[in-house]
């Protein structure tokens, strides 16, 4: 039998929901793909406050992982189902969203991200919960810490091995057929090993002691003890500025980018408790429908701006069909985030009764 769900679980995902939009709308600070930088975590041309954003917005994917593992446990859901939910989500990332960012089905490159990583993850979760509960999480365990020890294997361009290892811990853009090709932005072995970790820790949320509060606190502490001494989990220079400090790798998901963004997320949990803040749990028992929504609309948005200004829409060659002029200045990002979060609040409202049970 399904469970109740946990009000800090949708308060959370309600939150980082937000932080998704705000950072999905400095994508349109100058039209998707030819965003204000070429690189929002390259220090020395990025503004501050998209530099800002885009590192409240790392928690979003991690986090967004860890509660899909707890959920899943949480929901009692059978492994049949769970892997329904898999392969649901792998093609909606390869359709509906895809089509959200390009607004062009047959646009030539697939974007395989975090929704379709999610949905290997489900799959993983649908085989491993016929295991034991501690099985499972030392295998998360194992799989989020030691991945970082392949970092340096390669294969060659083309081969099959180049292919499945592009899918499993390499971000790589891989050819296809004809003109076709596939991004892999979110290799899928970090995310899975995540997933379980949460699955694994699941029951944690209902016992009233303070393990979710000092595991998070060891994390972070665990996370600075790797960034400081530079030694294993995403080892780049930094120059120990705060900054530097948090410029980590998002793709592949490092130990340290896991590290910096689980921690807080966990101690964020414990002090949750039964806390309310009706208006963040909407969007968090939502978030499928926001996720999908919010792209919608964040690109119609620039596309109107560029019909009202009399610009070519180019649907066809163009990513997106954005033309060159329309773009939002950066002070405009967190007003805009926010005006769309308020168009798609009662749309969750009228959506949640209505809501596919699958997803």
């Amino acid at each position: 039998m399904a469970k109740q769900r946990h009000p800090s679980i949708d308060l959370l995902r309600g939150l980082v929901i937000v932080l998704m939009i705000i950072d999905h709308a400095q994508e349109y600070q100058a039209g998707p793909g030819r965003g204000l930088v070429t690189d929002p975590m390259n220090l020395a041309i990025t503004p501050g406050p998209v530099y800002f954003w885009r590192i409240l917005a790392h928690f979003c994917a991690p986090v967004f992982t860890l509660l899909m593992g707890i959920s899943a446990s949480l929901s009692g859901a059978t492994p049949r189902r769970l892997a329904q939910r898999g392969v649901i989500l792998i093609l909606l990332e390869l359709t509906v969203m895809n089509w959200a960012w390009t607004f062009n089905p047959f646009w030539h490159r697939y974007f395989f991200q975090i929704i379709a990583a999610l949905g290997v993850a489900m799959l993983a979760l649908a085989v491993a919960s016929r295991f034991s509960r501690a099985a499972i999480g030392l295998t998360g365990l194992a799989i989020v810490c030691g991945h970082n020890l392949f970092d340096a294997v390669h294969f060659s361009t083309g081969t099959w091995q180049h292919y499945v290892w592009s899918f499993l811990h390499e971000k790589n853009v891989l050819p296809l057929w004809g003109a076709f090709e596939v991004r892999t932005t979110y290799p899928v072995l970090p995310v899975v090993g995540l997933a379980l970790c949460g699955y694994a820790c699941a029951p944690w949320l209902e016992r009233p002691d303070h393990r979710l509060r000092n595991v998070g606190l060891a994390i972070i502490g665990l996370f600075f003890l790797l960034r400081l001494t530079n030694f294993y989990g995403d080892p780049h220079p930094t120059d120990y500025s705060l900054l530097s400090i948090l410029n980590v790798t998002k793709y592949p998901l490092s130990l340290q980018f896991i590290a910096m963004t689980i921690g807080p997320a966990l101690v964020f949990l414990s002090w949750a408790g039964t806390r309310r803040q009706p208006q963040l749990e909407q969007l968090g028992r939502t978030a499928m429908f926001v996720y999908v929504a919010h792209l919608v609309l964040l690109h119609a948005l620039a596309l109107g701006a560029g019909l009202l200004l009399g610009l070519p829409i180019d649907l066809q060659t163009r990513f997106g069909g954005i033309p060159d002029g329309i773009g939002f200045p950066v002070w405009a990002t967190a007003p805009l985030a926010l005006v769309v979060t308020a168009l798609l609040y009662p749309l969750c409202r009228w959506y949640e009764p209505r809501r596919l049970r699958f997803l």
